[in-house]
């Protein structure tokens, strides 16, 4: 039961990371079809003013929220690793299925 919440899990993880990793491109979609790029430049494209450092900010963002989730995602499949050794471990020493 833990093995599947923990593939679960990284399955919601990877979607997640992937659903990050493409706001920048929805960002710039949006943006391009006249919009403001989700709050980026209020009024469009032509009057965008924004600060020197928005951009950065939320390419930091999305960067810090990326590498966390990814972290995530190893600490799980670590745990998986470790969970699927102590089983076949058990399974040598016994003889029987864990």
């Amino acid at each position: 039961m833990t093995r599947i919440i923990l593939r679960v899990l990284i399955g919601a993880l990877v979607v997640a990371a992937i659903g990050v990793a493409l706001v920048p491109l929805l960002v710039v979609l949006d943006i391009r079809e006249g919009g403001t790029g989700w709050g980026l430049c209020a009024e469009g494209f032509e009057g965008c003013h924004t600060t020197y450092f928005a951009g950065f900010e939320f390419v930091a963002v999305i960067t810090v929220v990326l590498f966390a989730i990814l972290t995530l995602i190893a600490a799980c499949v670590r745990l998986l690793r470790w969970l699927n050794k102590r089983d076949a471990r058990k399974q040598l020493e016994t003889g029987f299925p864990a």
